[in-house]
């Protein structure tokens, strides 16, 4: 069987025209660990302002006469999403005998699955397993951001030491011993405890290096694995308030994060949704144009509470806004 350049072009031309939802599925599919957990933002390309407001106490007993209580102060953050491409080149002839492989394994006809069909399958594929490691461990450099795999935009790992560097919005430290096999679980406690004492019912999950997830399912099985009462499903709970461990692949083995629901965000754009822009053809190769908008990002990053493995106080850093954010929990600078 033979293939012509032209005939393949058109027809990947057709079918993504015809299929338009499946590259949008693809770059924001539920398949990205962190897209689970994000809630989704949407605006108009680049940068994204958002604002809260700080209340100090305004409650006090009653006196027949006004006697001003209380004080609100507003903060901004700027977020911002990334502009990606893909540039995918195919020689259809270097793909014909594996495209047709898979149809006889599949016993079906070429008309059955066309070879657009497969071409686009398998790199929304790898489109996938790209966004599921930058997601997380990409760091945005503009000096290299095109050309080569892994500095278009900041992924959570990245997102995580910049708030713990932000003096403007810093992020929460909770001081930590080296995690061990012998003392992973009591960390972990002392981890949950180290959590402000008002958010520790609003935090559903706790994001972890998957070496620090194995380490503490082994740990929590070595001590409570012949109890009567043991549950698969407590394995991957903190000890205390039960807290979901979220295992990633692609942070520091030195990770431990976690943060309010609903403030870690995925920010996309709202009219350039991810599409194939163009296919050409040159010589005997196909050259497939795909772009979108995204990032990753915390609305505020003083409800993101990072297990820290220094000497440092626990808190924000500054005396300031430990009194604003968290004026009960008596913190130190």
């Amino acid at each position: 069987m033979t293939i012509s350049t032209q005939d393949v072009a058109k027809e990947i031309g057709e079918y993504v025209k015809s299929n338009v939802e499946i590259i949008k599925a693809g770059v924001y599919s539920d398949e990205i660990t962190i897209n689970k957990y994000c809630k989704l933002l949407t605006k108009v390309k680049g940068k994204f302002p958002q604002f809260h407001s700080i209340l100090t106490n305004v409650v006090q007993g009653f006196k027949p006469e006004w006697q001003e209580l209380g004080e609100a102060q507003f903060k901004s953050k700027m977020l911002k999403n990334f502009q990606q491409k893909v540039n995918y080149p195919i020689v259809p002839s270097e793909i014909l005998h594996t495209w047709l492989a898979e149809l006889y394994m599949e016993d079906k006809k070429p008309e059955e699955m066309p070879i657009s069909k497969y071409i686009m399958d398998e790199l929304m594929e790898k489109v996938i397993d790209n966004l599921e490691d930058l997601s997380q461990a990409a760091e945005y450099d503009p000096d290299q951001f095109d050309g080569v795999y892994g500095f278009s935009l900041d992924g959570i790992a990245k997102q995580v030491t910049n708030a713990l560097a932000d003096v403007t919005h810093p992020a929460f430290r909770i001081p930590l011993n080296a995690l061990t096999s012998v003392n992973i679980l009591d960390e972990f406690i002392k981890y949950e405890k180290g959590i402000p004492k008002k958010m520790r019912k609003k935090i559903k999950r706790i994001f972890v290096s998957d070496n620090i997830l194995l380490m503490y399912i082994q740990a929590y099985q070595d001590k409570y694995g012949n109890h009567t009462n043991f549950k698969d499903e407590n394995k991957v709970k903190t000890p205390l308030t039960q807290i979901e461990l979220v295992g990633l692949n692609g942070v520091p083995d030195s990770f431990i994060a976690s943060t309010v629901d609903g403030n870690l965000v995925r920010l996309i754009d709202i009219f350039d949704k991810p599409a194939v822009t163009d296919v050409q053809v040159q010589d005997y190769k196909i050259k497939i144009f795909m772009e979108f908008w995204l990032g990753y990002d915390f609305l505020i990053n003083q409800l993101v509470y990072v297990g820290v493995f220094d000497a440092g106080k626990r808190g924000l850093r500054n005396a300031a806004q430990n009194a604003l954010y968290y004026d009960s929990e008596n913190l130190t600078v």
